[in-house]
């Protein structure tokens, strides 16, 4: 069961050392440019996690050429920011054969846009289309062949589609992290999408922190600065409407401050602000933000804009999204709304929810 990981940042490192513990074949793509990094990874060939979690091992190797890293590959594991999503499907999708497996971290809708790629590529492979909505930890590269873990998740949810397949999935999934993070089957992909607490956790205390983030962006703390009792109430707002647009959509999601005790552990923290200041939480050392950070530019159209028409189409408005695209749209000098994850870009406007439901289940 050979494992091929596209990506070469925080996350796919630390996928890669994961895998190479539990001595399967695993593979790293790299799909920007032959640093020295990467000379040093292709060469030795190992890869190690260090912090919460110490394990690691020997990869099968590193390469970037992509057709080498997919080819007989059971796993393709797509460990990248969402806005690299396109790009390396396109990439991806020529090589791509019968009987494998897409893993996308986070998920984002990607298993959306990957299927209407395939489509007007004219590819059709029977494959099966996994979701996460996040990391199973908060890492940092430490050295070329080492990834810090500041913190791991205790469980997550992971949809497939076809959801026939998740349990199958899953096993594969919990086998790679055993002891260590425990993966939860959700129904469908359009739940995981939905159920991404980065929507809830990310743009208002950047949008209601903005001109302190421009001054002195190197020291701000997004959790802690970021996030007062006020600020925590308005984002449990937001929180609300992503919920109440779940139900609309017949999705079973989890509210923000229920997912935080799930992945970093229980308390009794009865708001964000609370939580995010108890001992269970992972984010107290965290800092550094800036006003054009990923926190707005890619969970503002990718997570909230997808989330806000799906909402609309099934005829639900959700205002105070609407306030947060329209505030970051303003402030960054860009049309969110029309340039995000629209429906058009999934390929899912001509669609009724039922058969986006099916679509992603």
């Amino acid at each position: 069961m050979k494992f091929a990981v596209l990506g070469s940042g925080n996350g796919a490192r630390a996928w890669c050392a994961q895998i190479a513990a539990k001595n399967y074949p695993v593979i790293m793509w790299e799909p920007l440019e032959e640093t020295e990094d990467f000379k040093k990874i292709r060469e030795e060939k190992e890869m190690f996690l260090e912090g919460d979690i110490n394990v690691g091992g020997k990869l099968l190797g590193a390469t970037m050429d992509i057709a080498e890293a997919v080819k007989g590959a059971s796993f393709i594991l797509v460990i990248v920011p969402s806005f690299a999503h396109e790009p390396i499907f396109k990439k991806m999708i020529p090589y791509l054969e019968d009987g494998q497996n897409i893993v996308i971290v986070p998920g984002n809708f990607g298993g959306l846009r990957l299927r209407k790629m395939m489509k007007e590529a004219g590819i059709e492979k029977n494959i099966t289309i996994s979701e996460t909505a996040s990391m199973p930890y908060a890492c940092r590269i430490d050295t070329y062949n080492k990834v810090m873990v500041y913190k791991k998740k205790f469980s997550m949810k992971m949809g497939t589609s076809p959801s026939s397949k998740n349990e199958e999935i899953l096993a594969v999934m919990n086998d790679i992290f055993d002891g260590y993070v425990k993966y939860l089957p959700a129904e469908n992909l359009l739940e995981v999408d939905f159920d991404n607490i980065n929507y809830t956790l990310h743009p208002f205390p950047v949008l209601l922190n903005y001109g302190e983030i421009e001054k002195n962006g190197k020291t701000f703390r997004h959790y802690i600065d970021g996030i007062t009792p006020i600020i925590s109430e308005k984002m449990h707002k937001l929180d609300e409407e992503r919920i109440m647009a779940g139900k609309a959509l017949g999705l079973n999601l989890q509210d923000c401050l229920s997912q935080l005790k799930m992945y970093y552990g229980d308390n009794d923290a009865k708001t964000i602000y609370e939580y995010v200041n108890s001992d269970e939480s992972p984010y107290k050392d965290l800092v550094g933000q800036s006003v054009y950070g990923r926190y707005l530019t890619e969970d503002v159209p990718g997570v909230i804009v997808p989330i806000l028409l799906l909402a609309q189409k099934a005829g639900l408005e959700l205002p105070v999204a609407e306030l947060v695209v329209k505030l970051a749209s303003f402030l960054h000098d860009k049309d969110y709304l029309a340039t995000g994850t629209t429906l058009e870009t999934l390929g899912i406007e001509d669609l009724s929810i039922p058969e986006i439901i099916n679509l992603t289940s």
